[in-house]
């Protein structure tokens, strides 16, 4: 068969071609150190690459994930030691000056370190993750207003006692009819029935928004559902105001996890129809924590005084028996009333209580005990007997509160704004303007506005961790709320009440438990990150080990086969060359 000398340059082009291409291949395996570039290289190992690759990228986001939640836990874990280590200190200052060997002077000392380490508690309760992240304000924060304490079931009445107005992020609402009837609802039923009507509000729905109301405490809390610095809710007005709690109460915007505030409420002894706003904090930097009144000293003005002051005890220079005072604080700010008062002894072994400002007699008969508690109008006092005996018929002793006054005679307009020591409030006429004698009390607390979300990661198909612990199990708990524990300790202090600095040890135990506990659930999450971790990293080593096997290269192996193709193109080269040589039209050149 006749061979021609195109046949015979064809096969050795078509061979050098091919050296050349598996050349090429070699080289790009050998520069990107792969071994399969696309799926037509080897179709069966591109799959298991790609199933690999999806593999390892879910466990770098796991690993990702769990590194974030360590920071976060990393992060509660020292404040809770930092909560820790500054309830202890606090409690030393009230085993401290609970003593007495301590005065009203010692007792207003240690009540400015007190107010510090209560500013650093905030801090710590308020650490944040990240701007807007906050370590235990849940998964978000709310503006809120907290009405007042009720007695539950309350009866709404169709015209009489059934409306509400309020304002949500800014917005006023309409008239809202809570009932078209009348009805008897219990604490969640009418949490339930303001909620489904706020949020049926036209207006309030128009510009999108809407709220949460809650019966926590005894008490109806409506939360906006927005979030941050313009979420706030304030109940304005409506014929079921006063019914429901708002004639009062505290508000605050969601800004911060622990929102320090503070309760407004009339007085029950009021004679006039004036209305009080809920409470808030506007300046914090300016916030003492104290306690206040508003007293009105005639229809058209109003002093503001400080209430976190002893209470005097003065026995009556006609005394004869040997009873003398051992204590006396407030321990209910929110039924002060400004009033004098006499403790009069109507035997040996009875007394009476005399509201002397109303000549009113608050109670009479009571069975004297030296050393016992002698509690009115939010008030305690403490007489015991002396060495030599106890007291003696007709002796009496007065009782007064030394209020600090904070601002003197100001004007009253009806719905002004009422701003004093970083406290806003705002009084309205009512039924009628306030009359003279007419109070207001204003008591500081504390509130949580984050929530009860978990912040969830997850470590593997199916499996979550939760990676934080809300606040309010911690700071403000089932338990005590920690922050009102030292406000009410710092009230003590500055009132020279030896009974409430010793009373609030038990609370500043139980808080230190609570927090214990809290640090206990937080240690056990970092142990699960912790293992977790390296349960992923372990995977991800075998993911990226077996990946490597189906994709890379064998160095050794790729050059020598490169070096192999390069003898072979060398080789085809020449070839090529001296079959030229012999050709024809190499004689025709």
């Amino acid at each position: 068969m006749r061979v021609t000398e195109q046949q015979v340059f064809g096969v050795l082009v078509n061979s050098y071609q091919r050296a050349r291409f598996r050349a090429l291949r070699l080289q790009e395996h050998l520069a990107t150190g792969k071994q399969v570039l696309q799926p037509s290289d080897d179709p069966g190992r591109f799959h298991r690459i790609v199933g690999e690759k999806t593999t390892l990228a879910k466990l770098e986001q796991r690993l990702r994930n769990v590194s974030t939640a360590t920071t976060r836990v990393d992060l509660a874990d020292t404040a809770l030691q930092g909560t820790t280590t500054a309830i202890s200190r606090i409690r030393q200052l009230a085993v401290q000056y609970a003593s007495d060997t301590n005065g009203a002077a010692e007792r207003a000392i240690g009540g400015h370190e007190v107010k510090e380490l209560l500013h650093h508690l905030l801090q710590l309760g308020n650490t944040e993750f990240d701007e807007n992240q906050p370590v235990f304000g849940g998964t978000s924060r709310h503006g809120f207003a907290a009405g007042l304490a009720l007695s539950t079931p309350l009866t709404l009445t169709n015209g009489a006692a059934d409306t509400l107005t309020v304002t949500v992020d800014g917005v006023s609402s309409g008239t809202i009819d809570l009932t078209g009837g009348t009805e008897t609802l219990g604490g969640s039923e009418l949490a339930a029935r303001v909620q489904s009507r706020i949020n049926a509000d036209a207006t309030l729905v128009a510009a999108g928004k809407s709220v949460s109301v809650t019966y926590t405490e005894g008490r109806l809390v409506i939360s906006s559902n927005s979030e941050g610095s313009t979420s706030k809710v304030e109940v304005v007005g409506g014929s079921a105001r006063t019914l429901l709690g708002f004639n009062g109460g505290s508000a605050g915007v969601g800004t911060t996890t622990f929102v320090t505030t503070v309760t407004t409420d009339a007085a029950a002894a009021n004679s006039g129809g004036a209305l009080v706003s809920q409470g808030e904090i506007v300046n914090t930097s300016a916030a003492s924590f104290d306690n206040y009144a508003v007293r009105f000293t005639g229809p058209g003005s109003f002093d503001i005084v400080n209430i976190s002051a002893p209470v005097t005890v003065t026995a009556n220079s006609a005394n004869t028996g040997r009873v003398g005072k051992a204590d006396a604080g407030i321990v209910d700010p929110q039924r002060m009333t400004l009033d004098t008062y006499e403790i009069q002894f109507t035997s040996t072994s009875q007394y009476s209580v005399v509201n002397t400002t109303t000549g009113t007699t608050l109670s009479t008969g009571n069975a004297y005990v030296s050393g016992g508690a002698v509690e009115f109008d939010g008030l305690r006092v403490v007489l015991s007997n002396g060495q030599q005996g106890g007291p003696a018929t007709g002796d009496r002793f007065a009782v007064a509160l030394s209020p600090r006054t904070v601002l003197a005679n100001q004007p009253y307009t009806s719905g002004a704004p009422i701003v004093f020591d970083g406290i806003q409030l705002r009084i309205t006429d009512g039924t009628s303007a306030p009359a003279a004698g007419d109070l207001f009390h204003v008591v500081s607390h504390t509130r949580y506005a984050g929530d009860s979300g978990n912040h969830e990661i997850e470590v593997a198909d199916g499996e979550v961790i939760s990676t934080n612990v809300p606040g309010e199990q911690i700071f403000s708990g089932s338990t005590v709320n920690l922050f009102d524990a030292v406000q009410r300790l710092l009230a003590a202090l500055r009132g020279n009440f030896k009974a409430g600095i010793v009373e609030s040890l038990g609370d500043l135990d139980r808080a230190l438990s609570q927090v214990s506990a809290a640090q206990g659930e937080v240690g056990a999450v970092a142990n699960r990150l912790e293992s977790t971790s390296l349960a992923l990293e372990e995977a991800k080593a075998l993911s990226t080990n077996q990946l490597s096997s189906f994709e890379d290269i064998d160095l050794a192996r790729t050059i020598s086969d490169l070096t192999l193709q390069e003898y072979a193109i060398r080789a085809a080269g020449e070839t090529l060359g001296r079959i030229f040589d012999n050709t024809l039209l190499n004689h025709l050149r």
